[in-house]
């Protein structure tokens, strides 16, 4: 369990956040297809998972435009944004700003994903919402790089998401 805020009010999520070198196991969530998806099955390589409490905030769109800009600098992981929205919102969302380079999953059909990796806010009144963090695990789903935001309005940890991937691309071009 974590402690998180959001303008001043003391969140709590289910769980236990991930730390690297954990393996995440098999998860499904849903993607703009509306179809059910294993999390080890889709992406391939490396795999940023930039998660939030629905895409329509501020906060979502930064962290989407970010993860846009990090897809061109590496192409070789796949960038996907997960929160418990709609996939039909996730999809609209993502495409009428552009983003058809980053993939959308929703949490919203099953919570398993985010209520074991604690990410799942259950208290208060953003409860049944995904929390904000960053994970980037790579094809047998073993986490390299995990950063939960302490407030629900903190910016992402770019500076050490793209250390992770530029470590990661170095060693597959060796």
């Amino acid at each position: 369990m974590a402690r998180v805020t959001c303008a001043g009010e003391t969140l709590y999520t289910d769980g236990s956040f991930p730390g690297v070198g954990r393996v995440l196991g098999s998860h499904t969530l849903t993607d703009t297809n509306w179809d059910d998806v294993k999390l080890e099955a889709i992406g391939g390589g490396l795999k940023v998972l930039e998660i939030f409490p629905s895409i329509d905030s501020p906060k979502a769109a930064q962290s989407a435009s970010q993860l846009s800009e990090l897809s061109l600098a590496f192409p070789s992981a796949s960038m996907f944004i997960v929160s418990s929205d709609l996939p039909c919102a996730l999809q609209n969302w993502r495409l009428s700003h552009g983003f058809q380079q980053i993939l959308a999953l929703s949490a919203f059909r099953s919570h398993k994903f985010v209520s074991t990796n604690g990410l799942m806010i259950s208290s208060g009144r953003f409860k049944g919402l995904c929390s904000r963090a960053t994970l980037v695990i790579d094809g047998a789903n073993s986490v390299l790089h995990a950063s939960l935001a302490l407030d629900l309005m903190d910016d992402m940890d770019l500076n050490g998401l793209q250390g992770v991937l530029a470590h990661h691309a170095s060693k597959a071009a060796v």
